[in-house]
């Protein structure tokens, strides 16, 4: 079951994942950009999103790759932050296109395959400056929700709530200085890790 706090969001997320790719395309107005390249996903909106599914994140790159197998195309803002993501395949070829928007104190993202049709939505609320709460929605209804806990400006730990899991889950955030190094839930007094560097 989804704690009330969460209804909102994923309904504004299902809202997104029906709209156009040509309209969410339109409601961008970038006057320069500069582009920005990395084998491999390096991005998520939600924090610790790509973590969280096991993955590290990939490094920027130094200059555009000559083989796009794999790669990632990011379209940044001269003011600071990507508008648009595109993801190229096995045959360096654009397979899928995401969509990134900040509304207020909320940043979404819409992901599209290459027939332009929403394949996942995601969105992050902040209050203070910090994640409050985070939700991604695929297009088969699968959701992932996740509600953070932070300390001095860092999330410390986060509540899970998703459609192929045990509701109310805490995952701690190990660190090392500055540096994610682990995501882990507690079972007894063991710890369980999602993800370790």
């Amino acid at each position: 079951m989804i704690p009330d706090k969460f209804k909102n969001l994923l309904e504004l997320l299902k809202s997104k994942l029906e709209a156009d790719f040509s309209e969410s395309v339109g409601m961008q107005c970038v006057a320069s950009e500069e582009i920005k390249w990395s084998k491999g996903p390096s991005f998520s909106i939600l924090p610790y999103g790509l973590e969280l599914s096991g993955v590290t994140p990939s490094p920027i790159l130094s200059s555009e790759p000559k083989n796009k197998k794999n790669c990632f195309k990011f379209y940044c803002s001269k003011q600071g932050g990507f508008h648009r993501s595109d993801i190229y395949g096995v045959s360096s070829t654009v397979i899928e296109t995401e969509i990134y928007q900040l509304e207020g104190q909320s940043t979404y993202s819409v992901r599209y395959d290459d027939d332009g049709e929403a394949i996942r939505a995601s969105g992050v609320v902040f209050e203070g400056g910090v994640p409050n709460i985070s939700c991604r929605l695929d297009e088969d209804g699968e959701y992932w929700c996740y509600e953070y806990r932070c300390e001095a400006g860092r999330i410390v730990s986060m509540i899970t709530y998703a459609s192929n899991s045990v509701p109310g889950t805490e995952i701690f955030v190990e660190r090392e200085g500055e540096n994610v190094i682990g995501l882990y839930f507690c079972n007894k007094d063991s710890k369980i890790y999602v993800y370790r560097v």
